[in-house]
């Protein structure tokens, strides 16, 4: 039986407590399923298991490649900074998840292994034409803008935790403004 709109309004909550209210809402009671669908659950979830089970190589690749680039977007949306999370590291999740080695994804991008293992261990920073070769090899799935917002994150930590930058700088700035806020 559906209830509708009209019906919920005129209900009276006041008989119930906050509680009993809280898990009508958050916990409903689970319908009782009879056995035809109990049967017709249990083969839908073993359908799902056996598809799931049977994905070619390919689609384990591209889900792998998908869950990257949601934890990329995500790692970018939020306002805390995590130090593991470099370029980096999604640079090596990004090869790692084709299995593919350093080697081969070098030579599909036109980079110098050397360069590659430098980009990875986070001891050179990415050119943009890189960046845009990383677009290119994943056809789009991983934007050019993505990778540039993780470096740009990188960055932004590093200029606000540098505290001997700012103390060489300091010395260089005369006249400072008088006033703070």
């Amino acid at each position: 039986m559906k209830t509708n709109r009209k019906e919920i309004k005129e209900t009276d909550f006041s008989k119930f407590t906050g509680e009993e209210l809280a898990d009508a809402f958050v916990f409903p009671a689970d319908k009782a399923l009879n056995a035809k669908e109990k049967k017709e659950e249990e083969d839908f979830w073993a359908a799902r298991r056996n598809q799931f089970e049977n994905r070619t190589h390919e689609q384990k690749m591209y889900s792998k490649l998908l869950q990257l680039k949601f934890q990329l977007e995500d790692y970018i949306e939020s306002s805390q900074y995590v130090e593991t999370l470099s370029f980096g590291f999604f640079l090596n999740e990004y090869v790692s998840r084709q299995d593919k080695k350093d080697k081969d994804f070098a030579v599909e991008v036109d980079v110098k292994p050397a360069v590659l293992s430098q980009y990875i261990n986070n001891h050179r920073n990415p050119t943009d034409e890189f960046i845009i070769r990383l677009e290119l090899h994943s056809n789009g799935m991983i934007p050019a803008i993505s990778w540039f917002k993780v470096i740009q994150k990188d960055k932004e930590h590093e200029i606000m935790t540098n505290q001997k930058l700012r103390d060489e700088e300091s010395k260089h700035v005369k006249n400072k403004l008088g006033f703070a806020y």
